[in-house]
């Protein structure tokens, strides 16, 4: 069971007796119609989420009084305003609540391939009073689904999926009447698919790159003799390219491993350090006056400039 952060956790509560024992739990539809989805952010593993929930039940329990959003943060940020003072009864004898929540809520997300990275923003649902002998939820996959104006700023919705389920507890919570030393209860879960615009990494994260190993290569280019020119150019790249990798992971957490981005800034690294290399080698020979052919050292600068970008191209075919 998810707790919030910020708050005590719910404890379950033992009803009195609804059922005599062997009779079938009441089953309980539950729909879901999210409207809003926002301010998903990767720091805090949180997301923000209006959207509509109903029950449709046969039975004397009214599960709209014990739901619990087990993923919720802030127990004193959720607001659950019902659609009806009472549950209304439909002429086959269900009884049908809605109502609108709103609130904060915990979602981990993994950055391992950042910025392409998907992710998925879940709502939890559980009673939190009467086990899964008592009342079980199945998913309203008919009526469930999106709506139509629902956008996240900076992400693509992809789709959308629903499932009911039974949470296990290995503890009876300390409650000595459930019978045994550990309890189910029935959940949904309701999950949305997002993923960060492909656009985004080629036109804000790899093209400055590709700018950045450009203008490197571009150095290898120059006679041999500029050293200078050579050395600034290459140099300046390697410092650019630090200063910019600083630039996003500035915006990510502290992570223990290196996301998707990371591996391709190190492919840069190298290909900079080679160039960097080659052309205080060239320069030392020119200064030792070891290097009386240019044409040769010529010859082996675009050889480089063409491997490097074989090898750049390559590598990030794999790492992709």
């Amino acid at each position: 069971m998810l707790l919030p952060l910020n708050a005590a956790p719910e404890q379950k509560k033992t009803p009195p007796p609804q059922a005599t024992e062997g009779d079938a739990p009441e089953v309980v539809e539950v729909g879901v119609w999210p409207t809003v989805i926002y301010n998903l952010d990767v720091h805090s593993n949180t997301f923000y989420m209006t959207a509509y929930v109903w029950f449709i039940w046969r039975g004397e329990i009214d599960p709209t009084q014990t739901v619990e959003f087990t993923n919720n943060v802030e127990s004193w940020g959720l607001t659950k305003m019902k659609t009806y003072p009472k549950p209304i009864t439909f002429p086959d004898g269900r009884h049908y609540q809605s109502m609108r929540i709103e609130g904060r809520f915990f979602q981990p997300f993994s950055l391992l391939r950042f910025p392409l990275e998907n992710h998925t923003v879940s709502l939890s649902i559980e009673d939190n009073t009467y086990a899964a002998d008592k009342l079980v939820y199945r998913f309203d996959q008919r009526h469930s689904g999106l709506d139509a104006g629902l956008t996240i700023p900076g992400w693509t919705v992809q789709s959308w999926s629903g499932r009911e389920g039974v949470h296990h507890y290995a503890s009876n919570m300390g409650d000595e009447t459930v019978g045994s030393d550990s309890s189910d209860y029935g959940t949904i879960l309701f999950e949305v698919k997002v993923t960060r615009p492909v656009n985004f990494f080629i036109w804000k994260m790899l093209l400055p790159l590709v700018i950045i190993l450009l203008a490197c290569w571009t150095a290898l280019l120059l006679h041999p003799s500029q050293l200078a020119s050579r050395a600034a150019m290459t140099g300046t790249a390697l410092l650019t390219t630090v200063f910019m990798q600083q630039g996003y992971t500035s915006n990510l957490p502290e992570v223990n491993y290196l996301v998707l981005m990371d591996k391709i800034y190190v492919v840069v690294y190298l290909l900079i350090i080679l160039s960097l290399v080659q052309v205080v080698i060239q320069g030392a020979m020119d200064k030792k006056h070891l290097l009386d052919d240019f044409r040769k050292a010529q010859l082996i600068d675009k050889t480089s400039v063409v491997v490097q970008a074989l090898v750049f191209m390559l590598a990030l075919w794999v790492i992709l």
